[in-house]
């Protein structure tokens, strides 16, 4: 069972993560509005929480137990995420008139059940594959580029092989 100060460096590096993530979109979003001193800004703390993260996650290193084991685990969050969490969030965004919202949960659900149906591979670990990512939705396709992505319908060229 972790001890709290792993609970805490756990949160950290999620909450560093999201922040980083969520100032580079600002950024992103200043810069097109011609606020180029207000987009260095955000990009320079989306960097820096990116280092604190990266700290957070080098201190877990030694402490987050086995890869292998935390294959399940993931299968499940997917599983959960696609068969609760999204549906949930879907009827959420239909209440609130928002089709862009729905239309993206909808995405992030099919994703989830890509994503659990590749964990549930037995070999999938352990066998010799190449893994190549929808850069559009993040689709994972297994050894074989798709002609177009069946969840966003993005052509091949949108795919990146995972690498190491």
């Amino acid at each position: 069972m972790p001890n709290e100060l792993d609970s805490r460096m756990k949160m950290a590096m999620a909450a560093e993560s999201a922040s980083a993530a969520r100032n580079r979109l600002y950024a992103a979003k200043a810069k097109k509005d011609g606020q180029g001193q207000l987009a260095k800004l955000m990009t320079a703390m989306a960097t820096g929480e990116q280092i604190s993260a990266r700290r957070a996650l080098i201190y877990l290193r030694g402490k987050i137990g086995q890869s292998d084991r935390h294959l399940e685990f993931l299968r499940q969050q997917k599983q959960a995420a696609a068969a609760r969490e999204y549906p949930a969030a879907r009827e959420a965004a239909a209440s609130a008139g928002d089709r862009s919202a729905g239309a993206a949960f909808e995405q992030f659900e099919k994703v989830s059940y890509n994503h659990a149906s590749v964990l549930e591979d037995p070999d999938i670990a352990g066998a010799e594959h190449e893994f190549y990512v929808c850069q559009v939705c993040g689709f994972i396709a297994v050894d074989v580029v798709p002609e177009k992505c069946p969840i966003c319908g993005a052509v091949t060229g949108r795919f990146k092989q995972a690498a190491l």
